[in-house]
């Protein structure tokens, strides 16, 4: 009987995307970085002006709104690498279940006697491993 062996990669597919947008991100942080150098030279002897202070507190939301997309970009990258690795780990486990009850088939049909009733029960097992190995392969293929 020939032996499998069962190799699991996890990767995002995603992560060039979230990479660029976090790019973006990024370059939109130093735009706003420099708007708001602009707005403190533009009212550097009035700088507790209400315009001033109006001005600066402007391009600070803007700023804080670029950090919170930041960090939600960063939640869902995390999120989408844990559900990926469980479902990884469900694929593994199912792919082992089938091969342990693939090799108690085979070595059941070597045997000689009555078997029948443990071949109905292992082949039973055996789809019903195929089909948790179905689901996990779907909840895989849905995470990337």
């Amino acid at each position: 009987m020939a032996n499998r062996e069962i190799k699991t990669k996890v990767a995002i597919d995603g992560e060039k995307k979230y990479k660029k947008s976090l790019k973006n991100i990024n370059s939109a942080l130093g735009t706003l970085k420099s708007e708001l150098k602009l707005v403190e030279s533009q009212y550097a002897g009035q700088a507790n002006s209400y315009a001033a202070l109006s001005a600066k507190g402007d391009v600070l939301s803007r700023m804080y709104d670029q950090q919170k997309e930041k960090v939600k970009a960063a939640e869902q990258l995390e999120k989408a690498k844990k559900a990926q690795s469980d479902y990884a780990e469900k694929v593994s486990s199912a792919q082992s279940e089938i091969s342990r009850c693939e090799a108690a088939l085979a070595a059941l049909g070597d045997e000689t006697g009555d078997t029948t009733e443990e071949q109905a029960k292992l082949t039973a097992e055996l789809e019903k491993a195929k089909g948790e190995l179905s689901a996990a392969e779907k909840g895989y293929e849905s995470t990337t």
